[in-house]
């Protein structure tokens, strides 16, 4: 529903009678946003909000602890997997993988040689078991350090984007600390809270309309991978989970629109409709809408008959208004300089405008 803004004219009388007995009383403008009544067809079109989530998401932590080396990453950085993305310094490492190393090949040479021995029957069997035993440490402990070493870097998973970074260069980090955010988004996963009537049709889901909230309004495909088969917790809702194909990365995890859904609509009946922000309400006298008259320059009061309160800040009417009518959405009553001198109230003046009867 299209709004539109133009300046209107009214007595003030709530100004008048605050000011005192012989003050001088002034007409002020106003200015009204106001909306055309409309009337709507029923769609068989459903909406649901959601949140676009990256189709992978992880957190990245070195294995090994250690001053932060090489560090230059920033949130929305690309990486290849396999790519290194930041590094521990390596030089303790180095040397215990060298030394390691060493000790290891000794180690493999004794136990050659003893081996060479035992088989000629020229060597107890404990010395045997001994040297075998001191030859597996050994090379357990090398591949240790060699590991340890290749774990000084922190490496790409998958192909993806920077999320968030949690430390500073140089900064000493423990192993398993959370180094930064990584994630995916070559699919946008969609997540929306559906009602029970479609978790019942979800085998005959296959797909949905997706719409952004900002930019154009294309509607894009994504295919329907899961409806929860419970409520979520806290919620008489179910999960539906889409996937959005976003190879490009055109757009970023964290936008918000609608899942649109066809389905068969229950009521092909036209009913009229305005802005919720149109309506008012009083105990003492129920719903009403101020209706404008541009022709006759009037403002009046209306009571209406509510219906259902519909998607995008529409509310359903049933009676009191028809299609085409004018309904004013907000009236502000701005001040002129000197309504009430004696109050020493001053604001500036509106501007011009047509004068309105306001009708009660």
């Amino acid at each position: 529903m299209t709004t539109t803004n133009f300046s209107l004219c009214i007595f003030c009388l709530c100004l008048l009678t605050s000011c005192s007995k012989g003050e001088k009383k002034t007409n002020e403008p106003v200015r009204v946003k106001v909306a055309e009544v409309e009337m709507l067809v029923p769609s068989a079109e459903r909406e649901f909000s959601f949140i676009a989530k990256p189709f992978k998401e992880t957190e990245l932590s070195f294995r090994v602890g250690g001053p932060i080396d090489r560090f230059e990453v920033y949130a929305g950085n690309y990486y290849h997997r396999g790519d290194i993305i930041a590094e521990i310094d390596s030089r303790d490492f180095r040397i215990r993988k060298e030394r390691a190393e060493a000790v290891y090949h000794q180690a493999k040479a004794e136990f050659e040689r003893i081996k060479v021995l035992y088989e000629k029957n020229n060597l107890s069997a404990s010395a045997y078991e001994k040297a075998r035993a001191d030859y597996t440490s050994a090379k357990t402990a090398y591949e240790t350090a060699v590991n340890e070493l290749e774990d000084t870097k922190l490496i790409a998973p998958f192909d993806g984007y920077i999320g968030e970074v949690y430390i500073e260069k140089y900064q000493d980090v423990k192993a398993t600390q959370p180094v930064i955010s990584f994630i995916d988004i070559t699919q946008l996963k969609i997540e929306a809270y559906v009602t029970q009537d479609i978790a019942l049709q979800a085998g005959e889901i296959k797909e949905v309309g997706v719409r952004f909230d900002i930019g154009s309004d294309v509607v894009y495909p994504a295919k329907v991978v899961e409806i929860s088969k419970s409520t979520t917790r806290n919620n008489l809702s179910f999960l539906m989970t889409a996937l959005l194909p976003n190879k490009q990365g055109e757009w970023p995890a964290g936008v918000s629109g609608k899942v649109l859904l066809d389905l068969p609509s229950s009521s092909t009946t036209s009913m009229i409709t305005i802005p919720q922000t149109a309506l008012n309400h009083r105990p003492t006298e129920g719903d009403y809408v101020w209706t404008v008259d541009n022709a006759a320059g009037k403002v009046s009061k209306r009571k209406i008959v509510l219906g259902e309160l519909l998607p995008n800040g529409e509310v359903e009417v049933k009676g009191g208004l028809q299609a085409g009518e004018t309904v004013a959405v907000s009236i502000a009553f701005p001040f002129r300089r000197n309504i009430c001198r004696n109050h020493g109230s001053e604001t500036r003046n509106a501007g011009h405008c047509s004068k309105v009867n306001l009708k009660v």
